[in-house]
């Protein structure tokens, strides 16, 4: 899917790459995700600092929950949707891909192999602020082509989760249509 690329080269030599610590979470139950990877870009190395210490991470940009649900109790029709795999939708620039390394093997009998990841990654202080900032782009990008998606984007929307509505079926169906036509328009996926 693009979201690692095997490691051949240093991009950046200038500066030593970071190595993401991580483990596997497993849900059996769960319906979408049962194998979670989880990152550790918190973990120390042996400068004492971890990728994290060295990152920006933006200013807040998610909308404050208990707003984004007021509305949504407002309309007479409402619907939810997930977008699904929002950070793996997000290229990262080649040149900070070493920042994001990881040691990884498909199967046991595989030799670990090295490889960069290629799009946001959950675990890395900045991620909250390149999704939802990527997010806002898009709705400022295709305003014109979906208005009413495009405020939805801006306004209704909690981390990856769309929560909103309309006062008719007719205008919930024509935001529903304009919401997957403003995703889709950038790569994304809604689902649920």
């Amino acid at each position: 899917m693009g979201h690692m690329e095997t490691v051949k080269d240093s991009v950046n030599t200038d500066i030593p790459p970071y190595y993401i610590p991580h483990h596997f979470v497993l849900r059996q139950k769960a319906v979408t995700t049962q194998l979670r990877v989880v990152f550790d870009a918190s973990c120390k190395t042996t400068s004492g600092r971890s990728l994290n210490d060295n990152l920006l991470t933006g200013q807040k940009l998610q909308q404050d929950i208990s707003e984004v649900l007021l509305k949504y109790r407002l309309h007479k029709i409402v619907f939810t949707a997930d977008i699904k795999m929002m950070y793996r939708f997000i290229n990262i620039c080649k040149e900070h891909r070493d920042f994001q390394r990881i040691l990884w093997r498909f199967s046991p009998l595989d030799p670990v192999q090295e490889y960069r990841l290629c799009t946001v990654t959950f675990g890395v202080a900045s991620a909250p602020f390149l999704a939802l900032r990527t997010l806002r782009q898009l709705a400022i990008d295709e305003a014109n082509a979906f208005p009413l998606a495009s405020q939805v984007l801006l306004n209704d929307v909690f981390v990856d989760d769309v929560v909103t509505g309309s006062d008719n079926l007719d205008d919930a169906l024509a935001l529903q249509r304009q919401l997957t036509s403003i995703c889709k328009a950038g790569t994304f996926e809604l689902r649920k």
